[in-house]
């Protein structure tokens, strides 16, 4: 984890990410109300989801939630609310809860502290901002607690049903690529497909069976790359090859 976060960043990062509050029983440093002992959350219209860890980050008594998010690509929870305990009393209680954690670490910041760590397979981060909210009057003073939980990125589905079928007549000794083909089009001698596959591995499988089946290539595939490009050849027939990564799809154009 970076050492060095720039105030913008932090900035953006506070106001757009959801929040929470905590509980704790550290003495308030610089006499600010040492609000830390289990609660629940001062706004009452917003609530924990149940995947929140309660137990391990429980809520001060004066938290008061900002927002809250889910996100279910990787089971994450951003969490963001206010407190009038100061940036000590927050992070000496973080450090306390997550003491047996794996990899702790507390940076200080120009306007306030990050604290990472790792429970499991859980990566929590927890952003601690004071004034950031003093523009705000019902705010002002209160330190800006942000609080993120995020797991490994789920694989992407495939659609339901069954999609198109593998058009075999029409790619003699071409591979079947597995996956979910949401299109195909023909044109004279030209057949295209869209093909939505289910990881990379996949992809980089293909690969080795265009090789396997007797294709040669314009440029050695890079398999590691985001966006795969490139020709593949065998005889007279000419295969056009691109994935991206980040939408998991793959275009393929062959030619007889």
């Amino acid at each position: 984890m970076k050492k060095i976060v720039t105030c913008a960043f932090i900035v953006v990062l506070i106001i757009s990410l959801a929040g929470c509050g905590i509980s704790g029983k550290k003495p308030n440093k610089e006499g600010g109300n040492n609000n830390l002992s289990p609660g629940s959350p001062g706004n009452k219209e917003l609530t924990l989801p149940e995947s929140y860890p309660k137990e391990t980050l429980p809520l001060a008594a004066d938290a008061e939630i900002l927002d809250v998010r889910e996100n279910p690509a990787n089971n994450g929870i951003e969490v963001d609310y206010v407190s009038s305990n100061n940036i000590d009393t927050l992070i000496d209680f973080y450090e306390g809860l997550l003491l047996t954690a794996t990899d702790l670490e507390t940076s200080q910041l120009e306007s306030g502290a990050m604290i990472t760590a790792k429970v499991g397979d859980v990566y929590y981060t927890i952003m601690l901002n004071k004034g950031i909210m003093d523009n705000n009057p019902k705010y002002a003073g209160k330190v800006a607690v942000s609080v993120i939980l995020s797991g490994k990125e789920q694989e992407p589905s495939l659609p339901d049903g069954d999609g198109e079928t593998w058009p075999e007549d029409e790619l003699p000794g071409v591979p079947q690529l597995m996956g979910y083909i949401s299109q195909i089009q023909r044109e004279d001698d030209i057949v295209r497909l869209e093909i939505i596959v289910g990881n990379d591995d996949a992809v980089k499988s293909y690969i080795g069976e265009l090789r396997a089946a007797g294709f040669r290539f314009d440029a050695e595939p890079d398999p590691e790359s985001e966006h795969i490009e490139f020709f593949a050849f065998k005889g007279n027939s000419v295969l056009n090859f691109a994935y991206k990564a980040e939408e998991q799809l793959v275009f393929i154009e062959y030619q007889k």
